[in-house]
């Protein structure tokens, strides 16, 4: 579910003050890129769902959540439906807060709050 070698990573860089930044910035972004994405999804605008679905990616690649980017990477890349890209922003809009509280667990189990 989550890139702790990459977590550990940052950690070791940027500290406790960095990877908390990192975490705020992209909790303040995620609830943004995701109703953008919903939007264009709901337009059947394909070029720009592919754009914003890199966008996620990125910002979820940015903080560890390698399973949720990973998704976003098949509908930035590869051949789909809509419906297919209705079915993943669905279940992604569910797995979003579990992978959330999973990235919380680690930055509290180092003290980062």
């Amino acid at each position: 579910m989550l890139d702790e070698k990459l977590l550990n990573q940052y950690y070791e860089l940027l500290g406790s003050d960095g990877v908390r930044d990192m975490y705020d910035t992209f909790n303040d972004n995620i609830g943004g890129y995701l109703d953008h994405l919903k939007h264009l999804v709901g337009k059947r605008n394909e070029g720009d769902t592919r754009r914003q679905a890199h966008k996620v990616k990125g910002a979820c690649r940015s903080v560890g959540l390698a399973q949720l980017a990973s998704q976003m990477e098949r509908l930035e890349r590869e051949e789909w439906h809509w419906q297919d890209a209705d079915d993943l922003l669905e279940q992604w809009v569910i797995e979003l807060p579990l992978h959330q509280h999973q990235l919380r667990r680690w930055l509290h189990a180092r003290g980062i709050q």
